[in-house]
């Protein structure tokens, strides 16, 4: 039987559990972007995520 894994991000990360270090990486990720626009809405994506916006923090587009 197949044993189940808790999927893992493109950096090979395991999921974030909190807000917070959601927000951590997502800053950091806006660090190492280069073009502004990516960069812009990375930091907005941090931002909601360190604020607790009941939105959530969507990817994808």
């Amino acid at each position: 039987m197949k044993e189940k894994q808790t999927p893992l991000n493109q950096e090979g990360e395991s999921p974030t559990r909190e807000p917070k270090e959601t927000a951590q990486r997502l800053e950091q990720k806006a660090d190492e972007q280069e073009g502004e626009s990516n960069r812009a809405r990375t930091e907005e994506k941090a931002r909601e995520a360190r604020e607790g916006s009941r939105r959530g923090v969507r990817f994808g587009g």
